[in-house]
């Protein structure tokens, strides 16, 4: 560890109905990559972004009733500090992890669809906003990233793979439709 980093703490309490504010706190939470230490007690790093989510959200939960408390803080030591920061690579290799099953998935279907030949538009369209929604997803998923966790690289490298993929699958089917043309 280089240097020391600031943290912020959100410490929440939100009344149990509606559930739909409880659900709404932690859907934005874990959208911005915040990790729970503990039940209702969030940790992103010190950052303007995260400095800005907590504060929105702190008057939403008071707002709808609950209670809230932000902090600023900071490790008392390099092994604390270290573990904060292996819970956010754990966190964001467990999400490429699933990217990483949804890439394979699209490279086999860029295969099968190569091997009944099914060299049309319609097919070509439906596996360009597959890949779309994998750029996509890979984009937040990098947003969140704040340590560069271990999987990172191999994320990006496997999108590039369906890119690749769906490259060569696109020039067969403008040649199959070439084909047909003439």
């Amino acid at each position: 560890m280089a240097e020391s980093q600031n943290w912020f703490l959100l410490v929440y309490k939100i009344p149990p109905e509606p559930s739909r504010y409880r659900v709404a706190v932690w859907r934005r939470l874990k959208g911005a990559g915040a990790i729970y230490l503990q039940n209702s007690v969030c940790i992103l790093p010190d950052y303007p972004e995260s400095r800005d989510l907590f504060l929105t959200l702190a008057r939403e939960i008071n707002e709808s009733g609950g209670e809230s408390l932000m902090l600023e803080a900071r490790a008392l030591s390099v092994e604390e500090q270290d573990k904060i920061i292996a819970r956010f690579n754990n966190e964001r290799d467990e999400e490429y992890s699933e990217f990483l099953e949804q890439c394979a998935a699209f490279l086999e279907e860029i295969k099968r669809e190569t091997e009944r030949e099914n060299f049309t538009f319609g097919e070509l369209e439906e596996n360009e906003e597959g890949l779309q929604r994998l750029v996509a997803w890979l984009a937040k998923i990098q947003e969140r990233d704040f340590f560069r966790a271990p999987k990172g690289n191999e994320a990006e490298a496997c999108l590039e793979e369906c890119r690749k993929a769906l490259e060569t699958f696109a020039l067969r089917v403008y040649a199959a439709s070439e084909d047909y043309l003439s």
